[in-house]
């Protein structure tokens, strides 16, 4: 970058930077009201506090495409009340040009703000759900009330309930093979163990054999119905064996039941793929998780849209406008934008059109708004 780059982008971050600090800071008071009408003697103050500042980081990777577009309104918008853009263009600089100068400092905060919700964010925010669960005792929120399956190879396994990363309930496993039930195993708890993994608490295993009948009852048998084949006379002999800290080997450790109960959207990228994969597998519906898959990996091109937009409102503009006017127009610009991004991906999924598109088409949009939009500029 040349100097007038680095000025424009020092200017473009350090403005954005200050929106989103503002956003970040608003969205927090409220949702530390919330949850400051939530505390009790296991819930505490302290506790309350911490849950939200462990939510903080989730938020700038939420919050950065409107920061950036808010922050940048502002910061071009000083810069041409000071007639300092007016003296670009003259010395020869296009829009265009301004742009892509912006851009590269743009893509240098968003690097920042990605790495910040890859890694930071989901770390934070499972550990913030989880301390609240086990502060207010409750519950993981998955499945439904009668709880939820997974599929692990030749087994079926049913959860009817999670009480916490490392307790469950009501579990029961049914083991196949060639498509024949051969045995259950129940428990009314299983718990984790750092050493041996999960583990029965008072269960018990139920195995199922199938053997030919005695030769004299066959015949007696297929005497009294002559409809009966003889290949298909057999006897069922249940085997019951009581289970008690017995390992269970669930395809699935205590993480990954805290990562489920988070919300898909402060999920890594890894962390959703794996998601997806778990429930395609067990032929599950992906579509919302899959919409917010491609929602991130649409991010960049989502940035740069908002980045677009804001230079046919500065140049397309030749009068002097305060700073509460950009400020207003940048909101109602991001609102309109995420509003559209919501309709469109909902329609996506309803209609089950392709969930890549209606995760870039939006973005799209804008950008084809913006770019179209410049070239009538002088």
């Amino acid at each position: 970058m040349n100097l007038t780059e680095r000025y424009l982008g020092k200017t473009v971050i350090s403005f954005s930077l200050l929106v989103l600090m503002v956003l970040v800071a608003l969205l927090s008071f409220f949702e530390a009201l919330y949850q400051f009408g939530k505390v009790n003697e296991s819930f505490t103050f302290a506790k309350a506090t911490l849950f939200v500042v462990l939510k903080v980081p989730g938020y700038f990777s939420e919050l950065f495409p409107v920061a950036l577009l808010i922050g940048t309104l502002m910061g071009l918008g000083s810069l041409a009340n000071h007639g300092e853009l007016t003296v670009l263009r003259v010395t020869g600089w296009s829009i265009r040009r301004i742009l892509f100068a912006v851009a590269k400092s743009a893509f240098l905060l968003w690097l920042v703000i990605a790495l910040i919700g890859e890694y930071v964010a989901p770390q934070s925010e499972s550990y913030a759900q989880k301390m609240r669960i086990e502060a207010l005792n409750k519950s993981l929120s998955l499945g439904n009330s009668q709880g939820f399956w997974v599929k692990d190879g030749e087994r079926y396994i049913h959860i009817g309930r999670v009480v916490s990363a490392e307790e469950l309930r009501q579990v029961t496993l049914y083991h196949l093979k060639d498509g024949r039930l051969q045995k259950v195993q129940s428990s009314p708890k299983v718990v984790y163990d750092e050493r041996r993994g999960w583990k029965m608490q008072q269960g018990q295993a139920m195995g199922l054999l199938f053997t030919d009948l005695p030769d004299d009852l066959s015949r007696v048998l297929l005497e009294d119905n002559a409809q009966l084949q003889p290949e298909r006379l057999r006897q069922l002999r249940l085997k019951f064996q009581k289970l008690d800290q017995t390992p269970l080997g669930l395809p699935f450790a205590p993480d990954d039941l805290a990562k489920l109960d988070m919300d898909s959207r402060y999920l890594s990228l890894v962390d959703l793929y794996a998601y997806i994969q778990f429930l395609q597998q067990n032929e599950l519906d992906a579509g919302p998780y899959l919409l917010d898959f491609w929602r991130k990996l649409a991010m960049p091109l989502v940035a740069f849209a908002m980045l677009a937009i804001v230079f046919p409102l500065i140049f397309g503009s030749q009068r002097q406008i305060s700073t509460g006017q950009r400020v207003f127009v940048g909101i109602v610009v991001g609102l309109g934008f995420q509003l559209v991004n919501m309709l469109i991906g909902n329609l996506a999924l309803v209609y089950q059109l392709p969930i890549a598109l209606g995760a870039f088409l939006p973005a799209l949009i804008l950008l084809a708004i913006a770019l179209l939009w410049m070239r009538r500029l002088p």
